[in-house]
């Protein structure tokens, strides 16, 4: 053979199969897998916050609904899901609902009947708020309702809203334009007393428990025998007054307090309109009990404290004995 010819040798190597693994079939079953307990835990969710006509109507509108219908609108809502755009914070009674007319839907939740129109004391809370202890979250939904009635009235620079860790703190207070009470009086205004007139129905829908402060600027009287701590608790004795006659529970107020001008919300003058307010604190639960514990009540009110004194009873007679204390007794 010539030194001119080379062999060229091709060596081939079997493919094992560990590689078919590495496909993307895998992504689409987790993807499912993924949908499917997003899905599972959604009607958790409705099964949990609907009433029975609520579930019924959903399950009405899933059977004969089609993809073109546009049914869910998922947008920024303090719930998973929002129907048709917006979880109103709001609920239209059912004899309301004229026929031919959705459950949920646009035309639910506007003002309606004269009543609603003329102050909405005849609104009622969405069925997911009405009648229970709200928590922080639920509490962020009522500031919403709250917002609502504040820009019908016109007071939306008037009202101030905060959510803090003991409850939903409300501000109400004075403005350029606007006066809760007459200068060194506890005469309230129209304007406010038309505000608390409409609140107080929304807050009387809870069970959360509320505290009224009354503030006041740093003026001082002239007077020796009367003093801001005086002005500031009979303004939040009559405030309390209002939201009573206007539908409030009387047992929903848990404490009325004099703060003076001892926490100014404007430090940079303390004579501002602004330090003249009523503030509301709706409490939460824990927040409740920590403050009637700070003033000496060793249990929760209510029912709650029977349950809780019955098992620490139940307890202290079921506890095991040593013998060493059978001895001695």
């Amino acid at each position: 053979m010539s030194k001119d010819h080379h062999i060229i040798v091709v060596k081939k190597k079997a493919r094992g199969h560990h590689d078919e693994h590495h496909g993307g079939a895998w992504k689409v079953a987790f993807a499912d897998f993924a949908v499917a307990m997003m899905a599972f835990f959604m009607v958790l969710w409705l099964m949990g916050i609907t009433t029975q006509e609520e579930r019924i109507e959903i399950e009405k509108r899933l059977q004969t609904a089609t993809v073109f219908d546009n049914i869910f609108e998922i947008t920024n809502s303090p719930f998973p899901i929002d129907f048709d755009g917006n979880m109103s914070p709001f609920e239209k009674p059912m004899s309301e609902v004229t026929p031919g007319t959705e459950r949920f839907g646009k035309s639910m939740f506007a003002p309606s009947s004269d009543s609603e129109q003329q102050g909405g004391r005849d609104r009622k809370l969405n069925s997911a708020l009405a009648g229970k202890n709200l928590s922080i979250p639920e509490l962020k939904v009522l500031a919403k309702a709250l917002e609502i009635i504040a820009e019908e009235l016109s007071a939306s620079n008037n009202i101030v809203l905060e959510i803090v860790p003991q409850g939903l703190r409300i501000l109400i207070q004075d403005d350029d334009d606007h006066f809760m009470f007459e200068r060194g009086s506890i005469q309230i205004t129209p304007f406010f007393e038309d505000m608390l007139f409409n609140i107080a129905p929304v807050l009387g829908q809870i069970q959360n428990r509320l505290v009224i402060s009354g503030h006041t600027d740093s003026t001082q009287f002239q007077r020796r025998d009367y003093s801001n701590w005086d002005l500031s608790g009979a303004r939040a004795l009559k405030a309390r007054e209002v939201l009573v006659d206007s539908g409030l529970p009387a047992d929903n107020v848990l404490q009325v307090a004099a703060m003076a001008e001892r926490m100014p919300v404007y430090e940079k003058d303390t004579r501002s309109g602004k330090n003249r307010r009523i503030e509301m604190m709706v409490l939460t639960r824990e927040a409740d009990e920590q403050l009637a514990l700070l003033f000496g009540k060793g249990q929760p009110h209510g029912n709650e404290g029977k349950a809780v004194n019955k098992a620490r009873n139940y307890a202290e007679a079921n506890r095991p004995v040593s013998r060493l204390e059978m001895l001695t007794n």
